[in-house]
């Protein structure tokens, strides 16, 4: 069973009228939680009458963490333009298209909006449905995907009354702040809505990073530091309240990781991910071989992107005649392309100045290989399932990194 605080933090939201007990049981959380959760995490924590909400702030935003239903920059303008629309609106308020419409087009900053062009259109209903599927807006009558296709038609929605709790609150305006950097380091002047400042803020941006990011690495030295001290805490904290959760700690970072099927964890079922996987792995035998090696600053490996380019059509060779068709019409190049977008959208891997690519160690805890195939150079005559099997290949205390567990 999910513990408590694993299901607010899988979820942005939950909506009684989508799932009524688990409602209940994250609106009941008992005094224990709550404490952990503003005195470790330092996050603010909603209930309504319709739903409850535990706000996520990440201790280093990434590119990643962005709405994966938008394409442009305009999309979140026309968002925020949007949430400012239902500002007013209570629950059950009923609105036309028409009426977002004509709020957009004359609130829109720095230029005119013309809702003759398509692009536009598209954009605004990437927007609605975004609202739609998180519950901010419904659909009474009509089709909003005609929009899409010509401007006058009409659509007729109602607020649901929480798009109020879907943006975080900041201690001042936003027009109050002169950088980004003055924004982040505004989570820690105050704490759950009070007027308490966080006095302890390696230990909220630890935990944060480790709950909310996933992972922290040499980059966040303070809050790594931290962790390496206080893991005996840390690891009584998740026993305590996401059982689910196991931390591995090494020299140049630490994660977590859960088992069990949950969005947004690495690896998923995709193809993309299983091609990593096998990537990692003939990355990893080239490491034994000598042929690349890890550098002694943060276990990273550098590769140049020629060579990575190889790895990648070395491994199409290998076992591309296991994939499905998509994949395995593929050329090398666009593969290439793939892999390197998702290394480096999802940290994994950056591209310095020198045209190489730097790969994270924690890139390699995981690899991939096909079942039986490297005792038979292929998979068996009798095998036609074409089934694969990635195994978890637990490197602690190997010569590719330095385990902090002493494992």
């Amino acid at each position: 069973m999910k513990s408590t605080l694993l299901k607010l933090l899988s979820n942005f939201w939950i909506l009684k009228e989508n799932d009524v007990e688990s409602y209940y049981e994250c609106k009941n959380i008992d005094k224990e939680l709550k404490d952990f959760i503003v005195s470790k995490l330092g996050l603010k924590f909603y209930a309504t009458s319709d739903m409850v909400r535990l706000e996520k702030v990440p201790l280093v935003p990434r590119e990643y963490m962005g709405i994966l239903d938008f394409e442009e920059p305009k999309d979140y303008v026309f968002f925020c333009l949007v949430l400012a629309f239902l500002e007013d609106k209570g629950k059950d308020t009923q609105f036309l298209l028409e009426d977002i419409t004509q709020y957009i087009r004359s609130n829109f900053p720095g230029e005119e909006i013309d809702w003759t062009m398509y692009s536009d259109r598209r954009s605004l209903i990437r927007v609605l449905k975004f609202c739609e599927k998180m519950g901010l807006i419904k659909i009474d009558d009509g089709n909003q995907e005609l929009f899409v296709e010509r401007a006058d038609v009409d659509v007729l929605y109602e607020s649901t009354g929480l798009s109020k709790y879907f943006m975080r609150i900041f201690p001042k305006s936003l027009v109050e702040y002169s950088s980004v950097e003055e924004i982040l380091n505004s989570e820690f002047e105050f704490t759950n809505g009070l007027s308490d400042q966080i006095t302890d803020i390696k230990r909220i941006k630890a935990y944060r990073g480790l709950l909310i990011d996933g992972i922290v690495d040499f980059e966040s030295e303070a809050p790594l530091y931290y962790i390496k001290k206080q893991k005996t805490t840390i690891l009584q904290d998740l026993e305590k309240f996401v059982p689910e959760l196991e931390l591995h700690l090494f020299k140049s970072f630490a994660y977590l990781s859960v088992e069990g099927d949950y969005k947004y964890t690495y690896p998923d079922d995709s193809n993309l991910c299983d091609v990593l996987l096998l990537c990692s792995r003939e990355l990893l035998e080239r490491v034994e071989k000598g042929e690349l090696r890890f550098l002694s600053a943060h276990e990273m490996l550098e590769i140049s992107l020629d060579h990575f380019k190889l790895i990648v059509e070395d491994v199409k060779k290998k076992y591309g005649h296991f994939w499905n068709k998509e994949w395995r019409e593929k050329s090398t190049e666009k593969i290439f392309e793939e892999l390197l977008e998702f290394l480096q959208l999802h940290n994994f891997a950056k591209t310095n100045d020198d045209g190489y690519l730097v790969i994270s160690p924690i890139f390699f805890r995981i690899v991939g290989e096909y079942q039986d195939y490297e005792t038979n150079s292929q998979l068996s005559e009798k095998d036609n399932s074409n089934e694969k099997v990635f195994e978890d290949i637990n490197v602690d205390g190997g010569f590719h990194f330095e385990d902090e567990q002493g494992k």
